[in-house]
């Protein structure tokens, strides 16, 4: 595959020097290209070593250029093989900063083509991951009014793309970015994405933006819940733990769920309050998907986690000592014989290593636990 791209690359040098050439079939060439690009694409879509054997051959520097083509479907598999070759961390971190690609991939996203779009704002995602450098030069370039639009697509695909550079815009960052993303985007166009009939993949990036915004922020929570109300918080989380939901989708709404809960005893209390919510939550602990499950497990972890003061002992001058608290909800996690599903599941050995830890995290909660 190594003799292959440069030889690739060698075509791309060719044609760009017979740009303004008399004789020469521009259309021919123009398809050349295009179709180099997909073959690139292709080639380096799994494989880190050839991601970096394109990029030392300066695969990068014709990609960029290629983004400024006037013809649609060289911009679009430009953008295509892009995205194949930044997938790499190592090459993200290092390459693309210096690659001049923010620019022209930025105005692509406004592109009137729908392909174009399509390609350009899957090519995005990749950029906004919490270790790219470019982050921050997007932020000051306008992104957030840029995907506020894209939001607004009448291609779901768009969209969806849209909401995945979202979540990811949101891992690690501080409240004030945080503050103008919940401002520009609007926590009720993302309730009602994430609410949208029959379109599974916007369900899922929307409550994945959602359950970001609250991570570790009560400036995120509160603006949740100030801006939809409980009732209708409640109502998307009881949506997404319904039996015939996307696992994808549960994952979603119980780390939405934990990262409420395990920031905020008022909203925890909330979401306790539900009697179904909390039981739709224990029941997923023993989901045969170990990723539900152990988000379902994180949850329980959350909610045992807040704590009541017990008086249990007198000081010499009558007056009560508080002593390490018990778990705030303990009623309502033992009316759900919670302890005796968790104990079990221990028994089982095929239990995975991730779900078995978790498990032993949440009996820690139960005090008359022998594990």
């Amino acid at each position: 595959n190594a003799g292959v791209i440069s030889e690739l690359i060698k075509i791309l040098s060719v044609i760009e020097g017979q740009v303004d050439a008399d004789f020469v079939d521009q259309e021919y060439n123009m398809r050349m290209v295009k179709g180099v690009f997909l073959t690139l694409g292709t080639i380096v879509s799994t494989n880190e070593e050839c991601r970096r054997k394109a990029v030392e051959d300066q695969a990068l520097v014709y990609l960029v250029r290629a983004m400024g083509h006037n013809d649609n479907g060289v911009k679009a598999a430009a953008c295509l093989c892009t995205r194949y070759i930044i997938r790499s961390v190592s090459i993200c971190r290092t390459h693309v900063p210096e690659s001049g690609i923010l620019v022209p991939l930025l105005a692509l996203l406004q592109d009137k083509t729908a392909d174009v779009q399509v390609t350009a704002s899957a090519t995005l995602v990749n950029l906004l991951t919490d270790f790219s450098p470019l982050r921050a030069d997007a932020l000051k370039a306008g992104l957030i009014d840029i995907l506020a639009k894209l939001l607004r697509s009448e291609n779901s695909t768009v969209c969806r793309n849209a909401l995945w550079s979202i979540r990811n815009l949101l891992v690690g960052v501080d409240d004030d970015t945080r503050k103008e993303i919940i401002e520009k985007i609007k926590i009720e166009t993302l309730f009602s994405l994430s609410s949208a009939p029959h379109e599974a993949f916007l369900q899922e990036h929307a409550l994945g933006a959602l359950r970001n915004i609250v991570v570790d922020s009560m400036l995120g929570i509160n603006a949740v819940f100030d801006t939809m109300g409980n009732d209708r918080v409640i109502a998307l989380l009881r949506q997404a733990m319904r039996s015939d939901t996307e696992p994808a989708i549960k994952v979603h709404g119980l780390y939405l769920a934990n990262n409420i809960a395990v920031r905020s005893q008022e909203h925890c209390g909330i979401l306790v309050g539900d009697e179904w919510l909390l039981r739709s939550i224990a029941s997923h602990v023993t989901s045969s998907s170990s990723e539900v499950a152990v988000a379902a497990l994180w949850c329980i972890n959350s909610i045992a986690s807040h704590r009541v003061p017990s008086q249990s002992q007198q000081e010499s001058d009558g007056e009560s000592v508080e002593e390490a608290g018990v778990c705030r909800y303990r009623a309502e996690l033992s009316a759900l014989d919670l302890q005796a599903t968790l104990e079990h599941m221990l028994g089982d050995p095929q239990l995975g290593l991730e779900v078995r830890d978790r498990v032993r995290s949440c009996l820690d909660y139960f005090p008359d636990s022998e594990t």
